[in-house]
């Protein structure tokens, strides 16, 4: 079963699983305006669905997020505007951390920036082999809020400082080593496969014990002060010179570059 009015993200049910698929695969799934709304909109259809136990959410194409879309930064006529993109992304975040069913994000493909912090907020992440997880953030003059909180649990506080410092990016197959990946698989043919027998998994437990450890998890994730580097993201979005380097490389292809 399909539902309709979305223009950047598929929504289909099937069975107790709500599916959410990223739909710009020509962009690589980034985020703009229109698919953080199209997400909020998924996310609250899901939440009110008594049918829906569990959501997936995965991407189409080769990636599963490269994060914020630069040419829509680029395209930020002041501050406010440049802000209110990235406030958008966190509140997308928030709303799939807080989420009251469990949510499995099957990763289908690289994720950076923005896609790999979505990784953090999920529950559970179900990942083929070769995908890349990569966090960017400081060299376009930003920050990734999660990784230096809720990656000192997983990856340990020096490699969580390495990644975010040196805008450094992990293998699927180190991630699930460290803990960010749950599940790994060899290829896209068994991605979806597993994330089913994970659901499967899931519902052969209490439902009344799922929302009890769900609840559990979500006072965890509270417990760490994620909002001081939403703030900081935020903060930063403001500066002339994120948007100015988000707009050299959309019409040049120019990385970056600073002065120390």
């Amino acid at each position: 079963m399909a539902s309709q009015g979305y223009s950047t993200v598929e929504v289909t049910k099937e069975g107790k699983l709500g599916w959410i698929t990223l739909n710009r695969p020509d962009k690589l799934n980034a985020f703009n305006r229109a698919m953080l709304n199209d997400l909020l909109k998924a996310l609250s259809e899901m939440r009110d669905s008594p049918d829906v136990r569990i959501v997936v959410i995965t991407g189409r194409g080769k990636a599963f997020s490269a994060g914020i879309d630069l040419k829509e930064l680029a395209s930020s006529a002041s501050p406010d505007e440049a802000e209110e993109l990235f406030a958008k992304l966190a509140e997308v975040f928030e709303a799939v951390m807080s989420f009251p069913k469990p949510v499995i994000i099957a990763l289908n493909g690289h994720a950076y920036g923005g896609g790999a912090e979505l990784l953090w907020a999920a529950d559970i992440v179900v990942s083929v082999k070769g995908a890349k997880i990569g966090w960017p953030e400081a060299r376009w003059n930003l920050v990734p809020p999660a990784l230096p909180f809720y990656g000192v649990f997983s990856l340990g506080p020096a490699r969580a400082a390495y990644l975010a410092l040196t805008s450094g990016e992990l293998t699927s197959e180190e991630a699930y080593k460290l803990g960010l990946v749950s599940v790994l698989v060899d290829s896209q043919e068994e991605l979806m496969s597993a994330v089913r027998e994970v659901a499967g998994r899931i519902m052969a437990n209490s439902p009344d014990a799922v929302a009890s450890i769900k609840a559990m998890l979500l006072q965890v994730k509270r417990s760490l002060p994620v909002g001081y580097g939403v703030a900081e993201l935020r903060r930063l979005a403001r500066y002339r010179k994120t948007v100015d380097a988000a707009k050299a490389f959309a019409e040049r292809k120019e990385m970056p570059s600073y002065d120390w």
